[in-house]
């Protein structure tokens, strides 16, 4: 594999963290009108996906920070 096509991977995967973090941000809006069931299991398939990324990051050495997902969770619904 060709160091260029290692840094679109990279690139890719940071991308991809972005735009993860992002659509949970702007599902939060659509949690809170939803019943309370339906949005802790959309809470809960995002929280399964950021946990499968962060397992598959650190299983192939990549730190959590350069995909900004080191401190990141996925934000609880108001009870």
């Amino acid at each position: 594999m060709t160091k260029r096509r290692i840094a679109t991977h990279e690139d890719c995967l940071k991308s991809f963290a972005h735009a993860l973090k992002q659509d949970v941000k702007e599902n939060l809006v659509v949690w809170r009108s939803l019943n309370h069931e339906q949005a802790i299991g959309r809470r809960m398939a995002f929280a399964n996906i950021v946990f499968l990324l962060k397992q598959e990051a650190s299983k192939h050495g990549i730190p959590l920070a350069d995909l900004g997902l080191e401190d990141y969770e996925v934000p609880k619904i108001d009870e």
